[in-house]
Parts: structure tokens; sequence; C-alpha cells
């Protein structure tokens, strides 16, 4: 039986080239580990950090990432992932953004809330 979080990422990618929803379970967890592999790496987000504009360094970190992946893969395709699920993250929050209510309108009803599982992983650009 899915769970929210796993629906959420196995739709995520809906819009690549990704195959279609029905994602493999491991796929759901190769995008889990990324996100929390991510995390603890602010160089890699955070354009105020003082290595941020370190190419490589970063590219080194991105290894290390995609060798820590199961299955591993190279650096460059663990940060083209990463970037495809936060390009994702930023599509849904402003679809639930806009369909918020507006004084004096009615709102637009959105099914899901994605953006529940992105603001518990703290992954923002």
């Amino acid at each position: 039986m899915m769970n929210y979080e796993n629906e959420m990422l196995d739709s995520a990618f809906d819009d690549d080239n990704y195959g279609n929803a029905l994602e493999s379970e491991t796929q759901i967890l190769v995008w889990k580990t990324l996100i929390n592999l991510m995390q603890p790496n602010l160089i890699l987000y955070q354009k105020k950090h003082k290595e941020y504009n370190n190419k490589s360094m970063k590219m080194q970190i991105w290894n290390n990432i995609g060798a820590s992946l199961t299955p591993p893969m190279t650096g460059i395709d663990a940060e083209k992932t990463f970037y495809r699920l936060r390009q994702k993250f930023g599509k849904e929050r402003r679809k639930v953004i806009q369909s918020q209510a507006r004084s004096g309108t009615g709102a637009n009803h959105v099914p899901y809330n994605l953006i529940g599982h992105y603001t518990k992983t703290n992954v923002s650009g």
C-alpha cells in the first residue's frame, strides 16, 4: 500500500522521460535517499555559502552522493535527478499557491497537497 509520500514521489517525474506514473519502489527510495543526502550539503544549494561557486568541490560532493545511491549513479546524473525533482517541487508549489482562496472568490479545489512532503524534508532552493 502506497502512502502519501510515495504517491507524491511516484508522480514526481511524470513530465520527464522517466516512464509512467507507476515507478518502482526502488526508484522512489532513490529519490528519498537523494533528498536526504542533499540536505547536509549546503554548498550545493545555498547561494550565500562561501564555497557555492567552487565547481570542483561541488562536483566532488555530487560524485559522493551519486556513489552513495543504490543503484549508484554518476555525480552528473545525481545532480540532474535532483534538479528535476526540485523543478517538479516548484511546479507543484505554484499549483498549491494558486489554488488557495483569495478574498471574495471561491478556491479552486486541489485534490492533493504535494507541497507537504517537500516542506517536511526542508528541500528548497
